[in-house]
């Protein structure tokens, strides 16, 4: 199977869904990554948070540590990530070269907006493709008026390590939120593991599933 995960920031992958692609790379599957701005980050104050060199080192030690080779950062504007023609023919031109039989990206009712219009052009990027799945948000982004409703489970109990070694490799962002970031995110894993009868798993909303064609891929999850 060949997933591709996209996500507006260094980092967002890692969060909504590094557990299932450390779990794809371990099993055999070809995982590509494409992040849509480089990420550094100032905040409104002029305080410099994440420099480029420093998210982009980040997002390829946390790449690597899922097993993913394949990293792709495109060139909009953090904090200005937009949806219309560029960023839905940017990843139309990704995806089709790549060819998933998967997409893991944004939930469209995220509250950040480099979040939403993410989600929205990877949507409309993906019309061809039979399986989009939206990762979970997360706090402070994922705080909105709209429920986000878990119907698809991947156990992501024998990966999740790797996921939590991986948002470790974010030093920027570990800085900015301390342990306590690290500790929800193992919590949210926890009690998705237990939705899901398992220890630890990742949740998804379906854009649009085709179970016979993810079956008929080998190796299988």
């Amino acid at each position: 199977m060949r997933i591709a995960a996209i996500g507006a920031h260094i980092d967002d992958i890692e969060i909504g869904c590094g557990g299932t692609l450390a779990k794809a790379t371990r099993n055999g599957h070809s995982v590509q990554m494409i992040v849509m701005c480089d990420s550094a980050y100032t905040s409104f104050d002029g305080k410099v948070l994440r420099t480029v060199e420093e998210a982009i080192e980040e997002g390829k030690l946390a790449a690597q540590l899922l097993g993913v080779e394949d990293l792709i950062v495109l060139d909009f504007a953090i904090k200005d990530v937009p949806y219309n023609s560029a960023t839905v023919e940017s990843l139309d031109r990704e995806l089709s070269e790549f060819k998933p039989d998967l997409i893991l990206t944004h939930w469209p009712f995220d509250t950040h907006q480099d979040h939403r219009n993410t989600a929205l052009a990877t949507i409309s990027a993906g019309r061809y493709i039979n399986n989009i799945l939206m990762y979970e948000p997360f706090p402070p982004s994922g705080r909105s008026y709209h429920p986000f409703r878990p119907q698809v489970y991947f156990d992501v109990s024998e990966t999740i390590d790797k996921k939590i070694n991986a948002l470790r490799k974010h030093e920027s962002q570990y800085k900015k939120y301390g342990e306590k970031w690290i500790e929800s995110i193992l919590g949210r894993a926890k009690m998705r593991g237990f939705d899901s009868f398992v220890n630890y798993a990742e949740a998804y909303e379906v854009v649009t599933i085709n179970l016979s064609g993810l079956l008929n891929k080998e190796p299988q999850f």
